[in-house]
């Protein structure tokens, strides 16, 4: 190999290492580097924080911590800490779709009424495992321990500075997990990004479309075919037809069957899936 090789390709196999590490710095000075609203009480730009977690920051700061999330959640797209915190960075002035989703239904009003918050004793963790098998309680505790993930893991909401926005975007968040055992996807890149898209269509959310964009440019080209070929029309479709996932009471649905739960949503499976994997089999308005 010539000296030039050499270098091209001890090039390439640093420039993902060195970018991240640049994208750390960025997310991490982002906070520090600038002073915070809150830390200046006699200025115009002062701010209390709204609810417990919340992190009062400035559009300049939101700005270099979206960038850094993006980046780091580039380097790993399954990584929920920086997929959470492009999340809190981008949403602000983007929830009105899910306020007029939630507010045109009942359900979506009483959520906004009782914030419920997805959160269980371990003694409630064991009954959603004792469940019938065919339930959507048992689907997700099995979807959950088959992927070695709980449902604490979910960081909260720190940048969003409106707090019925803050507990719509927990919710979506805390939600997460739900509409990976209703749609039968995993947690493996290629399926986390069709939830993405899924996701984007239905809230609107900038998170979801920024993911979904770069997080192709990671995958083996097979995989980038398959998402571009199978995964992305299906999620577009089935995000545009579903009801809106952000009005569902989920806790109130365990005992019920996955396959009446997805009918219910108007969701159905990849083709590849054995359930309900056709538009015409769900309960859908199809326009």
């Amino acid at each position: 190999m010539s000296l030039t090789g050499l270098i091209s390709g001890v090039a390439r196999r640093m420039a993902p290492t060195a970018a991240l590490a640049g994208a750390s710095y960025v997310a991490a000075k982002s906070l520090a580097a600038f002073t915070s609203p809150d830390a200046r009480p006699g200025t115009s730009r002062s701010m209390d924080p709204l609810y417990p977690s919340h992190r009062p920051t400035t559009p300049l700061q939101k700005t270099f911590i979206a960038v850094g999330s993006a980046l780091m959640g580039f380097g790993d797209p399954t990584d929920g800490a920086h997929i959470a915190a492009l999340g809190d960075a981008t949403s602000n002035g983007c929830f009105g779709r899910m306020r007029t989703q939630m507010l045109s239904d009942p359900t979506g009003v009483r959520i906004l009424k009782e914030r419920p918050q997805i959160e269980f004793n371990a003694h409630e963790w064991a009954q959603l495992g004792s469940l019938p098998e065919g339930s959507f309680g048992r689907a997700y505790f099995e979807q959950m321990r088959r992927n070695g993930i709980t449902w604490s893991s979910r960081p909260p909401v720190r940048f969003v500075d409106n707090e019925e926005d803050a507990y719509m975007l927990l919710r979506y968040r805390q939600c997460h997990d739900f509409y990976h055992t209703v749609l039968d996807l995993d947690i493996s890149v290629l399926e986390e990004l069709a939830i993405k898209v899924f996701e984007w269509r239905q809230t609107g959310l900038p998170v979801g479309l920024i993911a979904s964009a770069a997080g192709p440019l990671r995958m083996p080209s097979a995989e980038r075919t398959r998402f571009f070929a199978d995964y992305l029309p299906w999620a577009l479709q089935c995000g545009a037809q579903a009801k809106p996932i952000i009005s569902i009471y989920w806790e109130e649905m365990w005992e019920r069957s996955i396959d009446e739960v997805r009918k219910e949503m108007g969701v159905w499976l990849m083709p590849s899936r054995n359930s309900v994997t056709r538009a015409e089999n769900s309960t859908a308005r199809i326009d």
